[in-house]
């Protein structure tokens, strides 16, 4: 009988191994163009909101928490509410979050002045979180992520090397992981792919111009032009160290 049953339990580990690995990987790194704006909803399938955005810590890149908006369909007359990013997960099917809570706590509770973001999670939403919200500094620098997609990439030169179109979020240390910027191509065909880590990134202006930032990058054209990128509809799970390399070289 116990023979049966180890055949049985290795049997049901190939069957679910991929599946399971698949769980996993989606688990711990998301693309932002996944997270924003999607759907959330409680467990009991009752619509809650959406999520805005995503507050990100500079220069860390660490996640501060996510924004869930309860606004309409026109995107009109919502609140905002600072919750622990841990506190989210993806529905079974992957087609809209999960956030356990009542729909009721939502609807009668205030949120936050859209002018005015808090510099960490609301006290009264941090034991939804499933680890304990960031430690950040009392004078913490946050962005929205948002803000930041779409911001053109160069190197000190100011020789523009590309934009940034996406991000990849790794979920269990809550941080971004690497940007998605694009180079070449003509209004955006035919565009190659490159995942570049955060931590090769700078976020300044070159003109002394605060409305004028960009992300500076220690890199030339011909190191995006002779390289294949990455495919747009399989990101991968990690940012190019080879990027990251060239950042720590100029560092020297």
């Amino acid at each position: 009988m116990k023979t049966l049953i180890s055949l049985l339990t290795v049997a049901v580990l190939v069957v679910l191994g991929p599946t399971l690995q698949a769980a996993e990987r989606k688990a711990t790194i998301e693309k932002s163009t996944d997270l924003l704006n999607q759907t959330i909803k409680n467990k009991s399938g009752d619509h809650i909101g959406y999520l805005e955005d995503l507050a990100v810590e500079l220069p860390s890149g660490r996640i501060a928490y996510a924004v869930l908006s309860t606004k309409n369909a026109l995107g009109l007359g919502g609140r905002l509410y600072a919750i622990p990013y841990s506190a989210l997960s993806w529905s079974d099917d992957q087609k809209y979050l999960v956030l356990d809570v009542k729909k009721d706590e939502f609807d009668k509770a205030e949120g936050f002045d859209a002018k005015s973001w808090p510099n960490k999670v609301d006290d009264r939403w941090s034991k939804l979180g499933k680890r304990p919200a960031p430690m950040l500094p009392k004078d913490a620098k946050l962005t929205r992520m948002s803000s930041l997609v779409g911001l053109a990439v160069k190197n000190e030169a100011g020789t523009n090397l590309g934009k940034i179109v996406g991000f990849a979020v790794d979920y269990k240390q809550e941080r971004i992981a690497y940007s998605a910027m694009t180079h070449g191509g003509v209004v955006g065909i035919g565009a190659k792919y490159f995942a570049i880590p955060w931590e090769a990134l700078n976020l300044k202006s070159l003109n002394l111009r605060v409305d004028d930032r960009c992300f500076v990058l220690n890199a030339s054209p011909q190191d995006f032009d002779n390289s294949t990128g990455f495919d747009p509809n399989t990101w991968p799970d990690k940012g190019n160290d080879r990027f990251l390399n060239k950042a720590k070289k100029s560092e020297k």
